[in-house]
Order: C-alpha cells, then sequence, then structure tokens
C-alpha cells in the first residue's frame, strides 16, 4: 500500500478479537527508537500530543487510520489484543511496518546543477531498502545528468540545466520486485527573470507531479508511503494505565 504525504492511510489489523475493538491495543516505534508508544489502548485513542492525536483514529476491523500522513509517522506499528486491563496477550501481535520516501530538490538557474534526491526512511533506518524495494531516476536518454547511489533506496540525481531542459520532466520511479509502484515528476521550469532570489513551488493539478520554477537554490520535501505487513509473533503482558 502507497500514499504520498497529505494522504491518509489505514494499517490493517489482522487479529481483531472484538469487532467494537474494545481489546484493541496498537503500539508504535519510531525510526531507530527503542522506545514503545501505545498509541490505542483497549478501543481509545491515548496519544498524549494533541496534534498527533488528531490525525488518529480507528477505522474499520480496528485497523489504525492515520490522516495527514508526514515522515515522522514512519515506523514499526503493532496490532495487539488484550481480553483484560492486565494480563497477558491474546494471540500474536500483528506488526505493520510504515516506510516514508521523501525527495529533496535543489534548483538553480539555467547552465548550473540541478540536484534532486530520493530516499527511503524505514523503520529500520534512513536509506534501507525493504527486501525487493528500490529507486530510480528516469529517464536520462538525451540529458547530461548523473545519477550518484548512496544505496538503492537513497539516489541523488545531479544535471547541469541548458535551455533545452525547460519543462523537462525528471522523474524519481520506486518499484516493488520490478513493477513501478509509484513516481514523483519534477519538471524544470525556468524563470523569466535572471536575478530571481526566491521562487515557490508551483503545483499542478495532477497529484502525481510537483512542478518548480528555477532560481536560487532551495529544498522541500515530498513525501511517500509505503507499507509492509510483517509477520513477526512475540507475547507479553500489559499493565493497565
Amino acid at each position: 500500500m502507497f500514499s504520498r504525504v497529505g494522504d491518509d492511510v489505514s494499517l490493517p489489523c489482522n487479529n481483531v478479537v472484538y469487532p467494537n475493538c474494545s481489546s484493541t491495543t496498537w503500539t508504535y516505534n519510531s525510526v531507530g527508537s527503542t522506545v514503545t508508544i501505545e498509541e490505542v489502548v483497549l478501543g481509545k485513542i491515548k496519544v498524549e500530543k494533541t496534534e498527533r492525536a488528531d490525525r488518529l483514529s480507528l477505522g474499520s476491523n480496528c485497523s489504525l487510520h492515520v490522516s495527514d500522513v508526514r515522515a515522522e509517522d514512519a515506523g514499526q506499528y503493532i496490532c495487539q489484543q488484550y481480553l483484560a486491563k492486565t494480563g497477558p496477550r491474546d494471540g500474536d501481535d500483528a506488526p505493520v511496518h510504515l516506510s516514508v520516501l521523501t525527495s529533496e530538490y535543489y534548483y538553480l538557474k539555467s547552465n548550473v546543477n540541478m540536484t534532486l534526491r530520493c530516499s527511503l526512511l524505514t523503520y529500520m533506518e534512513h536509506g534501507t531498502c525493504i527486501s525487493g524495494v528500490s529507486l530510480s531516476w528516469v529517464p536520462k536518454t538525451g540529458t547530461n545528468a548523473q545519477v550518484t547511489l548512496d544505496s538503492s533506496c537513497d539516489i541523488t540525481l545531479t544535471v547541469t540545466l541548458q535551455k533545452e531542459d525547460n519543462n523537462r520532466k525528471w522523474t524519481c520511479t520506486l518499484t516493488e520486485k520490478g513493477n513501478v509502484k509509484i513516481s514523483i515528476d519534477f519538471p524544470s521550469t525556468f524563470s523569466d527573470s535572471s536575478d530571481v532570489t526566491s521562487v515557490m513551488p508551483v503545483k499542478t493539478t495532477t497529484s502525481t507531479t510537483q512542478q518548480y520554477k528555477t532560481g536560487h537554490v532551495k529544498t522541500a520535501p515530498n513525501i511517500f508511503i509505503l507499507l509492509q505487513i510483517a509477520g513477526e509473533n512475540s507475547t507479553g503482558n500489559r499493565v493497565s494505565h
């Protein structure tokens, strides 16, 4: 399952006991953190931060619904079932790994380098690929583009913009086991003015395309989401709060 920043995603819970979610608890571990946070406890949202709590809700089949997805939402989520406020978990855990693909752009004037970077933020660490997933910049034919691979999930495209690159599309593509899952286009549109000091991004009406005018260096993120359901089991006890 894939989504872009600002979209909504639902993390499935595959071990539901009670349809009303009264036994369902969702925990969350952010990227690189060993701290486990209980976000849903026995069917109730328990997040302390109001901003994050407002973006969480329980959906059908006790799925965890995350609205307005952001980079910091990447991590490991685990759906658990408790038949009592205290005591052992019932059945196996149902982990879901949420990974975020970020893209940074640096846009400049004609005849100056432009740099675009795509990298995957996984539940493990930045730039670490999930099995079968890779990133690429396409197409490169007919341009003087150079691709730098820090890893298969952290790639940078650098190109010296020429006049013929005006309105050219540069596409970052995420593939899984050879199949294209999602992509984003960056059209390079030159400014009419040679002394532009700052230019804001211009979004097109197509959700898969972001358009940016060239000017002095600017950076901003574009985010995609990749969900991977993991088959892990664990046991333990829960203490009532």
